[in-house]
Formats: C-alpha cells, structure tokens, sequence
C-alpha cells in the first residue's frame, strides 16, 4: 500500500531535522580545543581535577592529562607543542628559560614519607630513615618486615631526602646496592607499590596522595605531621614546589586555564588535594 504524502513529507522533514542536528554536532565538537598538559607524575591528580572542573565551567576548552613524562619530558615536550602546559616540580634552568620557555609556580606540597594505609605506622624519625635506608632497621614496629621501594638516584624526591642528613644521603647510597629491593620508574608507580606491597615504605607527596586518593598514609616526621598548614609554616620541612612550564606566547585557551587555576574555585580544589599557594 502507498505511503500517504503527508506521511513521506513528514519523514522528510525529519531526516533533514536529524541531519542538521548530527552536522550541528560536529561542527561544535570541531570547534572544542584540546588543551594537552603533562610531565611529573607528583602533579597529575590534582591537574586531572582541575581539568575535569575546567571542562566543565566551559565550552570551548576540552582538558586532556596526559600520563607522566617527568619535569624533564615536560620541558623538552613543550616547544615541540606536544603538549601546551609542562608540569614540573623544578624552576627551569637558565638555559631553559633562554630558550623562550616561562614557569608559572602555582603550587605547594609536602613531600612526604609514606606507608600502606593498612600500616599502623604513624611516623618516623630522620635517624630511623637512614636505618631503614641502610638495612639497619628492618622490622616495624609491629614486627612486619620493612619494604623499601626505591627511585633512581636522581629523581627529584630522593635527592630531595638526601638533602635532609648526611646519614640519611650516605644510607641512599647503601640502598642503591642492596639487592631486593623494590624499584620504581616513577612517581604513580611508586604509589602502586605502596599501596601494594605489606610493609611497603617510600616517598611521594600530600598532593599525589590526595589527587588520586590513594591509599597511602603520609607518616609524621620527627612528630610534626605532614599537612599543608605545617609545610606553609615552616614547622614539616619537606616542600615539593610545582610549576606550569609555557611557550613564551601562550594560546588563550592556556591563558584562560591558568586563570581557573588561580581562581577561587581552583585554589579550592588545590587546597582539598593536599597543596598550599605560593
């Protein structure tokens, strides 16, 4: 039987409605621009957060994290414009910045030593780090065996602890060449074998802790505990300073992102993640 023609127009009339929609669509997804941020692990939680709320306070800009690439890949990744913002927690060199590169420090952290959250462990000494660095000290005190889990010598945290004592730098080096030790290549790895392996024992930051809410403890350290506030203060001595690395002439959609970071909203977002503004 013969479709009625007001049956065949209104058919019509929808097709060319669902094709207008389907070319409005792609011509609005054509026009979001991805804004591509990576480098040191330390920082890609709390920028996922801040990305993801960024998404959505707006429609032209689309946030995308990429995985870690290290301060180092970030600096080299930026001119290359395989990613618009570098993420590192070291200020550029003078080399660096004579290349046409500009770091933006938008936040604090501590950066801390950590156990499983299922350890009892609370805190730790700075003598009783270079006992468990050097093999001296094996056991908590619980009597669970001490697991170590260790970064190459010149990751940023590690020589960052170096700096603490010469006990504990010259226990570093002794760790270096123990075997059995758990080794990893970087910071979210790090995490994963801390939230892993029993009796695990490392070092990463507040931030990291919190902007993937991992499940890691942040342990005291010479009984102050490992908070922003205490960092802020002075009191926690352990400070992981993060900077957004840029191209010396910035796209809007970099200019209005970094203006997001700094706004209340992501100031609060820094804050509940375990930073503190510089």
């Amino acid at each position: 039987m013969d479709i009625p023609k007001r049956t065949r127009m209104l058919r019509a009339r929808c097709g060319l409605v669902a094709t207008a929609l389907l070319l409005a669509t792609q011509v609005a997804l054509a026009q979001v621009v991805e804004l591509r941020i990576g480098g040191t692990g330390n920082a890609l939680g709390a920028m996922r957060l801040l990305g993801d709320a960024f998404t959505r306070s707006q429609t032209r800009y689309r946030v995308a994290v990429q995985a870690s690439i290290g301060s180092s890949g970030a600096i080299r990744a930026v001119p290359k414009g395989a990613i618009h913002i570098g993420l590192t927690s070291r200020p550029l060199t003078e080399a660096e910045a004579a290349s046409g590169l500009n770091a933006h420090e938008y936040a604090r952290t501590p950066t801390v030593f950590a156990v499983q959250a299922a350890n009892p462990t609370r805190s730790v000494t700075l003598r009783e780090v270079a006992e468990i660095y050097a093999g001296r000290m094996t056991r908590w005190p619980d009597g669970s065996p001490i697991r170590p889990v260790m970064r190459q010598p010149g990751d940023d945290n590690t020589q960052q602890i170096a700096r603490l004592s010469t006990e504990i730098e010259k226990a570093l080096a002794v760790a270096e060449q123990r075997t059995g030790l758990s080794f990893a290549s970087n910071d979210q790895e790090t995490a994963d074998k801390l939230e892993s392996v029993p009796g695990g024992f490392g070092v990463t930051t507040l931030g990291l802790i919190h902007g993937e809410k991992r499940a890691i403890r942040a342990l005291a350290l010479d009984g102050v505990e490992a908070t922003a506030g205490n960092a802020r203060s002075g009191r926690y001595p352990l400070v992981k300073r993060l900077f957004m690395i840029l191209p010396r002439e910035a796209a809007p959609a970099t200019r209005e992102f970094i203006a997001f970071v700094g706004s209340p909203a992501g100031r609060k977002i820094l804050e509940d993640s375990g930073h503190f503004l510089p």
